[in-house]
């Protein structure tokens, strides 16, 4: 998912079917000299849990890295959604 400017809010719902799975979240930001900031550390996601929301506020241009991790031979599906809203949209 992208901010393509700062000051952007990103929310996202990630669901598993199957077994579970390790996720992680990390915002990268655009700027090379920049630091990766980790949004929620890994942690294990069972296929009868509901789904995970989370959000975070950019305040530069850059973009969140999800990452599942399948550590079974097993097929699983993730169902994702995202949406960005920016706050310069709101002050017009």
């Amino acid at each position: 998912m992208e901010a393509t400017e700062g000051d952007t809010t990103l929310t996202w719902d990630v669901t598993v079917l199957g077994w579970e799975v390790r996720y992680t979240e990390e915002f990268v930001p655009a700027d090379e000299g920049a630091y990766t900031i980790v949004v929620s550390k890994g942690r294990k996601v069972g296929a009868g849990e509901e789904a995970v929301r989370n959000s975070f506020r950019a305040v530069e241009a850059g973009k969140v890295v999800i990452t599942v991790e399948n550590a079974t031979r097993g097929r699983k599906r993730v169902l994702f959604r995202h949406k960005a809203k920016s706050a310069l949209a709101k002050k017009c």
